[in-house]
């Protein structure tokens, strides 16, 4: 995606029109019923043109480097605004903040052609030319003054409320405004029609033609739905949504494709179905499938209002999701009926439903769950159970006092070890320290609660370092939805390194791991990490190690092992998990704060109390991660001095783990540093470097060879 940052508006009481020209004489009628506007007291207008014959999102964008109003308005010159009172009317729409998009026609869902205006859910209206003049022409039904919500708007007038950087790989409007609409989408911004007493605009001519061509419907589909191929019909209603790395070969069988949405890495069998139980659908998804699932053969899932399938669930062959249930009640009249619960039907995250099951109704399954073969499922199931039997009851339950799996022999029972969850201190407390960085923060936390949810099991705490940002409210707002998200801040600034020593003490997780406000976890790596610390729960430390490998589990004992296997990757605090109580028991837990590496103390005393470690390797962590990147003028002091002062001092570490540790430390970390900021030209002491290696590195066996590197990187050391 060639798309750049999001541009902040400040003037809100600004309009801006961006009026596209294809032809002198249309442009001309265009900017008259311009000028005939009411436009609303105290508010200002500005004018861009946009040439046709020139790429369309590349002058979107430079437009909007250089307006500052709030609103922006789109016009094509092939119609004229025809309701002079159509900005109040904007205006009142965009009241609602959660609208970003505003159209005069749209639609729900896009066919194969890429042409909205062949799909089934057009709404809108438009004045057209007839032989009379002019004819209302009306799409969709609905109230006069009903906002209908869409996926897409036809790209002759459209207005918003933010500005959002256009994609420049489209050169031509229509799929840049498609793909416009798709990013608005993502950020959780409505896009809607009003159905309008009088259309806002008028066509000048009766042929509607859109600037569009099939290298950029090919570029647009193959983004966003890339599992079409070339022998779909025109006319073929696509899925809703369909993630990359998604296999859906079978989607032409759906019942409704268009209400079906899949995530990323979701693999359906060609002979799994999704179906609707009514032909209802109006713009929101039905079946909602979430990233890394998998539908084996001839399963079936039928909505009725929604079914909905929490990231990484697993469905064997022939199991059967029915939302779609009757109450018993004699003479059910209605084509919905009363019988059917508005919350739908919801599979919790990483749910496995065994080969023959069936779930019916609108039931919900808890996150980490398993339902046996054969079971029928028609009442709600908790986190972290196991179901079995017809009808299904819960046979087994997580216990966190336990620490393991417990038969459960009634309901009771199972409630019994519910509530025990509700009130036994979280497992793990994911930590987030932050400063002034709301932005990153949102966008972390957002990875975090994404995959956590309300889980009992898991705390998440934002160290709050007495911010003066959006920090706050960003973290207010999420906590409407995640009851398990917890605020702190501090009275006053208390720099980084205190700061992580509040968070592991504000923290009520048995385990805590500090993140920085911009570490992006990995979508399920969070559960690999929650179901490592259950199953090895009495480790001192767990560590993770960052790498696109399948889930790698590796225990070992005391501080040498720990070295030897983890090195100064100990020095990235995200990728440590820590026992709080350990935490509590370190006398002076401030003791090395000046370094800036008192997480390698911590870990350290921790395995002084206790030797057990266990080390994690998978994909925990996105790229960006680090994007504060940080100062290089004191790494050799940080990495080399201080490091190696805390293992020395405070571990036992044997001559040739410490000496193979140093090695690789200077390979892996001190000599690229070094080869990267001289490629930067960046002023800095390589004679204070080379001190700081020649006191740490002058005995062992390897110091020719790095002399020898380091004369190569900066070779005026040496004169």
């Amino acid at each position: 995606m060639c798309v750049e940052e999001e541009i902040v508006l400040k003037n809100e009481k600004k309009i801006a029109f961006l009026v596209r020209k294809s032809d002198e004489v249309r442009c001309a009628a265009a900017l008259e019923s311009l000028q005939a506007l009411r436009l609303p007291t105290g508010y200002e207008a500005e004018l861009f043109m946009l040439a046709a014959e020139e790429p369309y999102a590349a002058q979107a964008n430079k437009a909007l480097t250089l307006s500052d109003a709030k609103f922006k308005i789109y016009l094509n010159d092939d119609i004229r605004l025809a309701e002079p009172d159509v900005l109040g009317e904007l205006l009142q729409i965009f009241e609602d903040e959660s609208i970003g998009m505003v159209g005069f026609i749209g639609s729900a869902s896009l066919p194969a052609s890429g042409n909205l205006m062949e799909s089934p859910y057009v709404c809108g209206a438009a004045y057209v030319p007839s032989e009379e003049g002019h004819r209302d022409l009306r799409f969709g039904r609905g109230t006069v003054g009903e906002c209908r919500t869409v996926r897409f708007l036809a790209p002759s007038f459209f207005a918003t409320q933010r500005d959002l950087a256009w994609d420049t790989c489209y050169q031509r409007q229509y799929y840049a405004l498609l793909a416009h609409c798709r990013r608005f989408e993502r950020e959780g911004d409505r896009i809607v029609v009003p159905l309008a007493k009088e259309p806002w605009c008028a066509y000048q001519e009766r042929a509607i033609s859109f600037d569009a061509d099939e290298s950029e419907r090919r570029k647009f589909f193959a983004a966003h739905h890339a599992y079409l191929t070339d022998d779909v019909p025109d006319e073929t209603q696509i899925l809703y949504a369909c993630g990359a790395g998604s296999s859906v070969e079978g989607w032409r069988e759906f019942s409704a494709p268009e209400a079906v949405s899949v995530g990323a890495g979701v693999k359906i069998h060609r002979t799994a179905l999704c179906r609707m139980a009514y032909e209802d659908f109006a713009g929101e998804p039905r079946i909602v499938i979430g990233d890394a699932c998998e539908i084996d053969a001839y399963s079936t899932l039928t909505a009725a209002r929604r079914i909905v399938l929490e990231n990484f669930v697993t469905l064997a062959p022939n199991v059967h999701l029915i939302e779609k249930v009757h109450s018993g009640r004699a003479f059910a009249l209605s084509s919905c009926g009363s019988s059917l619960d508005e919350r739908g039907m919801r599979i919790g995250r990483a749910t496995k439903i065994a080969a023959n099951a069936v779930v019916k109704g609108a039931v919900h399954i808890g996150r980490g769950s398993l339902v046996e073969e054969n079971a029928v499922v028609v009442s709600d199931i908790p986190d972290y159970c196991v179901a079995a039997g017809n009808p299904a009851r819960v046979v087994q339950a997580f216990s966190v006092q336990a620490g393991k799996w417990l038969p459960v022999k009634d309901a009771a029972a199972l409630e019994e070890i519910v509530e025990e969850r509700r009130k036994a201190p979280p497992l793990l407390t994911y930590a987030v320290i932050t400063y002034n960085r709301s932005e990153y923060l949102a966008k972390s936390l957002a990875c975090v609660l994404e995959q956590v949810g309300n889980d009992d099991l898991v705390e998440v705490l934002v160290s709050d370092n007495a911010s003066t940002d959006a920090t706050k409210d960003v973290v207010r707002r999420l906590q409407k939805k995640y009851r398990n998200l917890r605020y702190h801040c501090n009275e006053k600034n208390v720099g980084a390194e205190k700061n992580i020593h509040c968070a592991l003490r504000e923290s009520a997780g048995e385990y805590v791991t500090v993140a920085g406000d911009d570490d992006y976890s990995f979508d399920g790596s969070l559960q690999d990490l929650l179901s490592a610390v259950a199953a090895y729960r009495g480790a001192a430390l767990f560590h993770l190690v960052n790498r696109a490998i399948p889930l790698d589990v590796r225990k070992g004992s005391g501080a040498a092992a720990y070295v030897g296997q983890v090195g100064y990757f100990m020095t990235w605090l995200s990728a440590v998990i820590m026992r709080r109580d350990l935490y509590h028991a370190i006398r002076d837990p401030e003791k090395y704060d000046y370094t800036r590496l008192p997480q390698v103390y911590l870990q350290m005393e921790m395995l002084r109390q206790n030797l057990d470690f266990v080390v994690l390797t998978r994909r925990f962590f996105r790229l960006g991660t680090g994007e504060h990147g940080g100062s290089d003028d004191r790494f050799a002091e940080t990495f080399i001095r201080d490091y190696l002062k805390i293992l020395t001092a405070e571990a036992t570490i044997p001559p040739d783990v410490l000496s193979a540790e140093k090695w690789r430390l200077m390979e892996g970390k001190i000599l690229p540093t070094c080869e990267r900021i001289r490629a930067e030209g960046r002023a800095l002491s390589f004679r204070q470097i080379f001190d700081i290696i020649d006191e740490y590195y002058a005995k062992e066996p390897y110091y020719p060879q790095i002399v020898d590197r380091l004369r190569k990187i900066s070779p005026d050391v040496f004169i």
